[in-house]
């Protein structure tokens, strides 16, 4: 069970917005720490709209990239040779004229430190009718040359530490989810909420944990170890 499988609570807005960008279509950055809900909001946004958009895990070697969206395209079944086979110039012309003839919104998730031959490539889609990218990173200098692209403030979204009260009703359904309820909860839900500061992605880590016996003693949680594990989850 992860944060993914837990209902998005007090992102309605953030959501909207990103379905919005990928209706129109829009370029948008969504900006957020580890754990704060980027990858689900955008798999929320997605599943809502509808569209046609292309979802992408980022890659920081370019050449992984293309081949990596051009197996999502129909031109995938016209190349002479396979994939793995072509070179990083063949590939950016396949997809520049796919992307001509039939306009998409790319979703890039993960975006670290883009180099400037991956600024080039998107510059040019970023540019076409009827194109459009939705970006995630974790800040502004982490999308390394892609900033040149993704700049505009009215066209980012920073997602904010959920409010004390979702945060709260978020620790309730994980607490229940992961069954805590032999535990004592007063004192891990205090500390769970104060370290998680409003992180989704955190606070759903630690209850999960909680559940492994390996941080219990009796009914009560070793919250030091526990906090400390999770938090890895959450560090490169």
């Amino acid at each position: 069970m992860t944060a993914a499988e837990f209902p998005l609570l007090g992102r309605e807005q953030e959501i909207a917005r990103i379905v919005g960008a990928l209706s129109k279509p829009a370029s948008l950055l969504l900006l957020g720490r580890p754990g704060a809900g980027k990858t689900r909001l955008l798999q929320a946004a997605l599943e809502t709209a509808g569209t046609n958009a292309l979802y992408l895990l980022y890659r920081p070697r370019l050449h992984e990239l293309l081949a990596e969206l051009a197996r999502t395209l129909p031109t995938h079944g016209h190349l002479s040779a396979p994939l793995s086979n072509q070179t990083s110039v063949r590939l950016k012309g396949v997809l520049w004229r796919a992307f001509e003839r039939e306009p998409r919104v790319l979703i890039l998730d993960g975006v670290r430190h883009a180099s400037f031959p991956a600024y080039r490539f998107f510059q040019r889609l970023y540019h076409m009718g009827g194109m459009a990218i939705v970006a995630a990173a974790r800040s502004i200098p982490d999308l390394g040359a892609l900033g040149r692209l993704l700049w505009d403030p009215r066209e980012m979204i920073t997602l904010a530490p959920l409010s004390k009260d979702a945060a709260a009703r978020l620790f309730e359904m994980a607490a229940s989810k992961f069954d805590l309820s032999g535990l004592q909860l007063e004192e891990f839900r205090e500390k769970v909420l104060q370290n998680a500061q409003g992180n989704p992605g955190q606070i759903v880590e630690m209850c999960r944990r909680a559940a492994d016996p390996q941080y219990v003693s009796g009914t009560h949680v070793k919250f030091a170890p526990l906090r400390i594990d999770a938090m890895m989850k959450f560090v490169d």
